[in-house]
């Protein structure tokens, strides 16, 4: 109820961080055969389009410390 509670601009976009940097020049990418199947058979497909990240404090009762809760909201497409 608190994270689903949280104003909007608490909120802000995820940047994951790449490992390491690529030294190699980039492989051409294979033709995606699960895609044109799932389409040929009607299914449905989820994509990921954004993660949003928020943290906000909470204190149980019973406890003499808060604790950090990381709240993680997705946008997904259904296509």
């Amino acid at each position: 109820a608190k994270a689903t509670g949280l104003p909007e601009d608490l909120y802000h976009d995820l940047v994951a961080k790449a490992e390491q940097a690529i030294k190699t020049s980039l492989r051409q990418r294979p033709v995606n055969v699960k895609d044109a199947v799932v389409k040929e058979r009607g299914f449905k497909t989820l994509r990921q389009r954004s993660v949003e990240v928020s943290e906000f404090s909470y204190r149980p009762v019973a406890c003499e410390h808060d604790y950090r809760v990381v709240v993680v909201r997705k946008n997904i497409s259904i296509e």
